[in-house]
């Protein structure tokens, strides 16, 4: 900050400034000049402080929080919901039994989740994986809780030793053992022992699930999602610095100081009498030459010079520069579109015209609902195939096909299904279901489909409810009363008027 004093024409500052750098410590970015194409090559030396930087970023940068917590409320919300739709065809089984058989098995997974607490866990994962590169869900086999098999516990991948040195013919990149392809077998948890926990047993049992965001061929760890802009955010906060610098020195009162103090006549009379060192005066003449000489730094506010012989003329007071508005803007457009987030969805402020709502939100859609399936398939998915043999092993409920523990596929057919997370919702919910009618009525889409935009996937149980619902209104309706009422007179009528004319045939 730069503090100047004007004194009957002439100009003495003393300033203080800083560069506009983007390093919190000089030449800390300076080593970041890898530009190879292997994704794991970047992370080798690093990957812990990468992983501690991002993670700081996300507790104190609220762009970078309200990324990863808009992510994470969007593809996950308070848990996924399955929803079995086994593959009657691949089973051998009808589709009436499939159907039941399905509606049993749902029901046990949603009581199994709600045991192992796993639908709170499934956004810890998956914020997890996004903030520190990836997360990592451990299946504890020795001390489960509620008699359960299992239970299931979420640590972060910052609990994987990156550094873990291979043993014997072992193959190690970044704490993941894989074999000569990258496949992935297990990780090496960084405790003292160097524990080797590998992702399935001799049995095929899950022991450990690794989610993260693969973008990269060759690719075993993931990169945090919040350090693609941490560079920005060093710069961000240099201008924040410098702002705050600029608005300090604008608010501060500067001012004219007009005094004799430096006339030429008082100057020479002042001279004189310090050489003769009268009045008490020190007679060392520069001291008498100016009073600015000692100048310092003043809280805001403060008047900087003032005599008690002169006066002081206040300059035109300023506001701060109406640049920083569009500095700020620029920036969270550019968090944005490094976290996979448009602007508007990251500020929760959004357009007043429609379009650009919708266009908005559908990119955000786009980006989440890919995170969402990736979660799902190498998640959610290994979750529910341990919980189904505990169930197939307890007699909970019997097996559609017997080859389950035999045949993948059948496996597979056995656990399709969908599942349900939370829906962005309707902008304007009257244009959009109108356009919904006409896509259903001109055979664009089907019913279930426009049932699905509202987050309800299960048709067949909405129109069960939906005729339950009808026959309670008909029930409760006085005038379907009477209409029922005087329908069945008129067929009552009728029945007689056969009657008696069978009876006069008869005759």
């Amino acid at each position: 900050m730069s503090i100047m004093i004007i004194n009957n024409g002439k100009l003495q500052n003393i300033t203080n400034h800083k560069q506009l750098t983007g390093d919190k410590i000089p030449g800390d970015l300076d080593t970041w000049n890898y530009f190879g194409t292997d994704p794991n090559e970047i992370l080798k030396l690093n990957y812990d402080i990468l992983c501690q930087r991002a993670t700081t970023l996300y507790h104190t940068h609220p762009p970078v929080t309200a990324a990863i917590n808009k992510q994470t409320a969007y593809a996950i919300g308070n848990g996924l919901v399955f929803r079995s739709q086994p593959d009657w065809q691949t089973l051998g089984i009808t589709k009436e039994a499939a159907k039941d058989w399905g509606m049993r098995f749902q029901k046990l997974i949603h009581y199994a989740f709600l045991m192992l607490n796993y639908y709170e866990k499934q956004a810890t994962l998956f914020g997890t994986g996004l903030i520190m590169g990836d997360s990592v869900l451990l299946f504890d086999r020795e001390s489960p809780d509620d008699n359960m098999p299992f239970d299931l516990i979420e640590i972060g991948g910052d609990q994987i030793n990156f550094q873990a040195t291979p043993k014997n013919t072992e193959q190690i990149t970044l704490g993941i053992i894989h074999d000569k392809f990258l496949r992935r077998k297990g990780f090496v948890l960084n405790d003292s022992a160097q524990t080797r926990i590998m992702f399935k047993d001799s049995i095929g049992d899950q022991n450990a699930i690794q989610f993260y965001d693969k973008k990269m061929a060759r690719q075993l760890r993931g990169m945090p999602l919040s350090y693609r802009i941490i560079a920005a955010a060093k710069n961000n906060d240099r201008w924040w610095d410098a702002m705050l610098a600029r608005a300090v020195m604008e608010s501060t009162m500067l001012g004219f100081s007009k005094s004799d103090q430096t006339d030429t006549r008082e100057q020479a009379l002042r001279i004189a009498q310090e050489a003769r060192g009268i009045d008490g005066i020190s007679a060392n003449p520069s001291s008498g030459l100016s009073t600015l000489t000692n100048t310092a730094n003043m809280p805001t506010g403060s008047i900087m010079q003032l005599d008690s012989k002169g006066d002081f003329q206040f300059v035109d007071f300023k506001t701060p520069s109406n640049n920083f508005d569009k500095l700020q803007t620029a920036y969270i457009e550019c968090v944005g579109m490094a976290m996979d987030t448009p602007p508007e969805v990251l500020m929760s402020k959004y357009s007043t015209s429609f379009t650009a709502h919708k266009g908005a939100l559908n990119d955000f859609v786009k980006f989440y609902t890919q995170k969402r399936y990736n979660f799902i398939r190498n998640v959610n998915k290994p979750v529910i195939r341990e919980i189904a043999k505990w169930l197939f092993m307890e007699n909970l409920i019997e097996m559609p096909n017997k080859e389950f523990f035999s045949n993948p596929i059948i496996q597979e057919a056995t656990l399709a299904g969908i599942w349900l997370g939370p829906v962005p919702g309707h902008i304007n919910p009257l244009q959009e279901v109108n356009a919904l009618v006409s896509a259903k009525d001109n055979a664009f889409i089907t019913p279930a489909d426009a049932a699905a935009q509202y987050g309800n996937r299960e048709w067949d149980d909405q129109i069960r409810e939906w005729q339950e619902q009808m026959e309670e209104s008909q029930k409760m309706s006085p005038e379907k009363q009477a209409q029922a009422l005087q329908q069945d007179m008129e067929k009552k009528t009728t029945d007689e008027i056969d009657i008696d004319y069978e009876q006069e045939i008869g005759k």
